[in-house]
């Protein structure tokens, strides 16, 4: 396994942590109200379940399972693949901080995700391939 896909793949599993963790909170305070600002934690619970976990959970194995270049590129460029697991990091960052402090960050922070996603994109593309019509 590529180690890019081994950092991806452990990050997706501390933000799946802590999205459940703040998910328990939630639930904690709707059977026992404990501050009316818990609420505020249901969007950056949203957050770092659908981009933290699942959607860099999708991309490590992705980037592992799908088949390499069949002329000696393998995987592709490793410096790429490092820029999409730390511009897609940055990006929920930026996107988390947003919550509790600019709004101008979630700005910037989805722009991060939606360039993070693009490289990904981009890395994948010529990978998907056809052994049928290859020789």
């Amino acid at each position: 396994m590529p180690v890019q896909s081994v950092w991806m793949i452990r990050l997706s599993l501390s933000y799946l942590l802590v999205a459940i963790l703040t998910g328990a909170v939630l639930l904690v305070h709707k059977a026992v109200p404990i501050h009316n600002a818990i609420w505020g934690l249901l969007p950056v619970h949203y957050e770092m379940a659908i981009w933290g976990w699942l959607v860099q959970f999708v991309m490590g194995t992705a980037y592992w399972m799908f088949p390499r270049y069949l002329k000696d590129k393998g995987r592709g460029s490793t410096v790429l693949a490092w820029s999409v697991v730390a511009i897609m990091n940055l990006g929920l960052w930026l996107l988390l901080a947003s919550y509790v402090t600019d709004e101008y960050l979630a700005i910037a922070g989805r722009g991060f995700l939606l360039i993070g996603t693009l490289l990904f994109a981009g890395l994948m593309w010529n990978r998907v391939v056809s052994y049928r019509n290859r020789r």
